[in-house]
């Protein structure tokens, strides 16, 4: 078997709008891609068996974790490394040789890769929430999901290291999706609270550990709490640099999502408790 080849396995339920790009963005540098469908009722499927490198499975949609522990499980890899990426991602501007040999490093069994949010036609460059980084290909056989309906990271056996690599999340379903989504994560994440008494929401592994992090924002007072995060992403960290476009995802991914949160966890506290 060949060493240094990669597998990217990408979660599709009705992209039509993104799996062409997407795949045209890795194929270049992968060497196998696995789209695990849950039953697109679009064209998402059609577009995607055009490409020779695509293999496709169909499983009911659980939460994202679930999916991907089940590939990582039941599917066979013949390659050595394994990228996740998002249907509605691109990498920008893929470099072949950076991917095969950078990841000829020994004793390295992941890496981290830098992650950009396109908001109304523009990169968020500055704040919390982007650029972050997210741990992306690892090693096969050396990953896997903790069993949570949000926020999925993945978890890797071993030494991880920084791959100057950045992925670009520019979903072009508008804004209004968008907002629908993140109510219904406010939802999710606030299920997951109650179940494990806490919350997870993206990291710059770089700087911070997760757990710190989460003991820290949630030691503030409930509802007050979203406000600060918003001040800290947008002002501390300069999330204004991106203009009127920064305001307005800041404003909603962490005050008006995070006080969405707080609401549900109240909600969930409140139905428990009459149980």
């Amino acid at each position: 078997m060949k060493k240094n080849l990669i597998t990217a396995i990408i979660l599709t339920y009705n992209e039509e709008i993104h799996i062409d790009r997407c795949i045209k963005s890795i194929s270049k540098f992968v060497d196998e891609i696995f789209i695990i469908d849950s039953f697109s009722n679009d064209k998402t499927i059609k577009k995607a068996r055009k490409y020779k490198k695509v293999k496709i499975f169909k499983r009911k949609f659980i939460h994202q974790a679930d999916q991907m522990n089940w590939a990582l499980k039941n599917l066979k890899f013949k390659t050595d490394w394994i990228l996740r990426i998002d249907a509605d991602e691109y990498i920008n501007k893929p470099k072949k040789n950076l991917f095969t040999n950078k990841i000829n490093e020994k004793n390295i069994n992941g890496y981290i890769i830098t992650r950009k949010i396109k908001f109304l036609g523009k990169n968020i460059n500055y704040g919390v929430t982007s650029p972050h980084k997210t741990l992306r290909l690892w090693r096969t056989g050396k990953a896997h999901y903790p069993n949570v309906s949000m926020d999925e990271q993945a978890v890797v056996k071993g030494r991880i290291a920084i791959l100057d690599i950045l992925i670009i999340d520019d979903n072009l379903k508008g804004l209004l999706y968008w907002i629908k989504k993140h109510i219904n994560y406010s939802k999710k994440e606030a299920f997951e609270y109650i179940r494990n008494n806490k919350i997870s929401f993206s990291i710059d592994y770089s700087k911070i550990n997760k757990s710190n992090k989460i003991k820290i924002y949630y030691s503030f007072p409930i509802f007050l709490r979203p406000f600060l995060l918003f001040l800290y992403s947008y002002i501390y960290k300069l999330g204004f640099m991106t203009g009127l476009r920064g305001f307005i995802f800041y404003f909603f991914q962490n005050f008006l999502y995070r006080f969405l949160v707080d609401i549900n966890i109240i909600k969930n506290k409140l139905r428990f408790n009459k149980l």
